[in-house]
């Protein structure tokens, strides 16, 4: 499955412009400076209530065919996938394990054998569809504000 990366990109631009006013209000950081057809990843800094900072990358490629991948990495960005990268109110994958992380599907090598991609639009039996970067992005700050710290390796 693919879609073209001009189809992705105008998909993630319009999403992002309903989350732009949100993270700005929030106090994230929303980074799209690189965002483009050939580099279709933006960045977004988290913080919990300690101050501690997560660094996450959104990869849109297929998007909104496919969920992105959410992974969280170092402030360099050169490091991604490390539990100590990691809030510690995700899976101990590591991974947001939630059905809008492309990681999180046992297809692609992640902890849920039993979830289709075709269904990542579709509630769970604890809260309504995330559709939307905007949603993820406020899902994954109430998760994220909620954490005590890191994950332990």
């Amino acid at each position: 499955m693919s879609i073209p990366a001009a189809v992705s990109l105008e998909a993630v631009q319009k999403d992002l412009a309903a989350a732009m006013p949100f993270a700005a209000a929030a106090g994230l950081i929303l980074d799209t400076a690189a965002l483009c057809a050939n580099n279709l990843r933006f960045y977004v800094i988290f913080q919990n209530r300690q101050a501690d900072k997560f660094y996450a990358e959104f990869d849109c490629r297929d998007y909104p065919l496919l969920p992105p991948t959410v992974e969280f990495m170092d402030e360099a960005r050169q490091v991604r996938g490390l539990k100590h990268l990691y809030p510690n109110v995700f899976h101990s994958a590591p991974c947001v394990c939630m059905r809008y992380n492309r990681k999180a599907y046992g297809d692609l090598g992640g902890p849920h054998a039993n979830w289709r991609l075709i269904d990542w639009h579709l509630p769970t039996p604890g809260g309504g569809p995330i559709t939307s970067l905007a949603l993820m992005i406020s899902d994954m700050h109430t998760k994220i504000l909620a954490s005590s710290g890191r994950m332990r390796e």
